[in-house]
Protein backbone atom coordinates (compact mmCIF):
# COMPACT_ATOMS: atom_id res chain seq x y z
CA UNK A 1 0.00 0.00 0.00
CA UNK A 2 2.88 2.40 0.74
CA UNK A 3 4.27 1.84 -2.74
CA UNK A 4 0.98 3.04 -4.28
CA UNK A 5 1.06 6.26 -2.21
CA UNK A 6 4.56 7.11 -3.53
CA UNK A 7 3.86 6.46 -7.21
CA UNK A 8 0.73 8.60 -7.50
CA UNK A 9 2.46 11.92 -6.63
CA UNK A 10 5.33 10.95 -8.93
CA UNK A 11 2.96 10.36 -11.87
CA UNK A 12 1.10 13.62 -11.20
CA UNK A 13 4.39 15.54 -10.97
CA UNK A 14 5.60 14.06 -14.26
CA UNK A 15 2.32 14.94 -15.97
CA UNK A 16 2.48 18.54 -14.72
CA UNK A 17 6.13 18.80 -15.82
CA UNK A 18 5.28 17.52 -19.32
CA UNK A 19 2.36 19.95 -19.71
CA UNK A 20 4.47 22.92 -18.62
CA UNK A 21 7.30 21.83 -20.93
CA UNK A 22 4.93 21.56 -23.88
CA UNK A 23 3.43 25.01 -23.20
CA UNK A 24 6.90 26.57 -23.10
CA UNK A 25 7.89 24.81 -26.33
CA UNK A 26 4.67 25.83 -28.11
CA UNK A 27 5.10 29.46 -27.04
CA UNK A 28 8.73 29.65 -28.15
CA UNK A 29 8.21 27.79 -31.41
CA UNK A 30 6.07 30.59 -32.85
CA UNK A 31 8.46 33.37 -31.82
CA UNK A 32 11.77 31.78 -32.82
CA UNK A 33 13.57 33.44 -35.73
CA UNK A 34 16.78 32.09 -37.18
CA UNK A 35 19.91 34.29 -37.41
CA UNK A 36 22.00 33.77 -40.53
CA UNK A 37 24.89 35.44 -42.32
CA UNK A 38 24.48 36.74 -45.87
CA UNK A 39 26.35 33.78 -47.34
CA UNK A 40 24.21 31.32 -45.36
CA UNK A 41 21.01 32.93 -46.67
CA UNK A 42 22.24 32.75 -50.27
CA UNK A 43 23.40 29.14 -49.84
CA UNK A 44 20.25 27.81 -48.16
CA UNK A 45 17.48 29.28 -50.29
CA UNK A 46 15.38 26.11 -50.19
CA UNK A 47 15.54 25.86 -46.40
CA UNK A 48 14.74 29.53 -45.73
CA UNK A 49 11.54 29.71 -47.80
CA UNK A 50 9.02 32.31 -46.65
CA UNK A 51 9.93 32.00 -42.99
CA UNK A 52 11.01 35.15 -41.13
CA UNK A 53 14.75 35.18 -40.50
CA UNK A 54 17.44 37.52 -39.19
CA UNK A 55 20.42 38.37 -41.35
CA UNK A 56 23.57 40.13 -40.22
CA UNK A 57 26.10 42.03 -42.29
CA UNK A 58 27.58 45.41 -43.19
CA UNK A 59 25.71 48.10 -45.13
CA UNK A 60 27.58 48.82 -48.37
CA UNK A 61 28.46 52.54 -48.25
CA UNK A 62 27.78 53.25 -51.93
CA UNK A 63 24.48 51.37 -52.13
CA UNK A 64 22.14 53.30 -49.80
CA UNK A 65 19.13 54.88 -51.51
CA UNK A 66 16.56 56.65 -49.29
CA UNK A 67 13.21 58.08 -50.41
CA UNK A 68 11.95 60.20 -47.48
CA UNK A 69 8.63 60.88 -49.21
CA UNK A 70 7.59 57.21 -49.31
CA UNK A 71 9.87 56.06 -46.43
CA UNK A 72 11.54 53.55 -48.74
CA UNK A 73 15.11 52.44 -48.16
CA UNK A 74 17.18 50.15 -50.33
CA UNK A 75 20.78 49.10 -49.85
CA UNK A 76 23.15 46.19 -50.21
CA UNK A 77 24.10 44.07 -47.21
CA UNK A 78 27.60 42.62 -47.47
CA UNK A 79 29.54 39.90 -45.73
CA UNK A 80 32.97 38.95 -47.10
CA UNK A 81 32.34 38.07 -50.78
CA UNK A 82 28.54 37.79 -50.54
CA UNK A 83 25.94 40.49 -50.94
CA UNK A 84 22.17 40.75 -50.56
CA UNK A 85 19.91 43.47 -51.98
CA UNK A 86 17.62 44.80 -49.23
CA UNK A 87 14.32 46.67 -49.50
CA UNK A 88 12.73 48.27 -46.45
CA UNK A 89 9.79 50.58 -45.94
CA UNK A 90 9.29 52.44 -42.68
CA UNK A 91 11.06 54.60 -40.16
CA UNK A 92 14.82 54.16 -40.26
CA UNK A 93 16.67 54.07 -36.91
CA UNK A 94 18.79 57.16 -36.17
CA UNK A 95 21.94 55.09 -35.82
CA UNK A 96 21.59 53.56 -39.32
CA UNK A 97 24.48 54.72 -41.50
CA UNK A 98 26.38 53.37 -44.49
CA UNK A 99 29.28 51.13 -43.49
CA UNK A 100 27.87 49.93 -40.14
CA UNK A 101 26.90 46.44 -39.06
CA UNK A 102 23.17 45.74 -38.95
CA UNK A 103 20.87 42.86 -38.18
CA UNK A 104 17.79 42.70 -40.37
CA UNK A 105 14.59 40.83 -39.73
CA UNK A 106 12.41 39.89 -42.67
CA UNK A 107 11.89 37.41 -45.49
CA UNK A 108 14.29 36.22 -48.16
CA UNK A 109 12.39 36.53 -51.44
CA UNK A 110 14.99 34.78 -53.58
CA UNK A 111 17.43 35.83 -56.32
CA UNK A 112 19.51 37.78 -53.80
CA UNK A 113 16.54 39.94 -52.65
CA UNK A 114 15.60 40.44 -48.99
CA UNK A 115 12.44 42.22 -47.78
CA UNK A 116 13.29 43.68 -44.37
CA UNK A 117 10.62 44.40 -41.76
CA UNK A 118 13.02 45.52 -39.01
CA UNK A 119 16.46 47.15 -39.05
CA UNK A 120 18.60 46.82 -35.92
CA UNK A 121 21.93 48.67 -36.18
CA UNK A 122 24.71 47.24 -34.05
CA UNK A 123 26.06 49.93 -31.79
CA UNK A 124 29.81 50.17 -31.39
CA UNK A 125 30.81 49.92 -27.77
CA UNK A 126 32.44 52.96 -26.18
CA UNK A 127 34.55 50.66 -24.06
CA UNK A 128 36.23 48.52 -26.77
Amino acid sequence: MKKHKKTKPLIVSCAIFLVIGYLIYAGLRDTMIYYLSVSEVLASTTEVGNEPIRVGGVVSPSSVKWDPKDLKLSFTLEEKDSSLAVDYQGVVPDSFKPGIEVVLEGIYIGDGQFKATTIMPKCASKYE
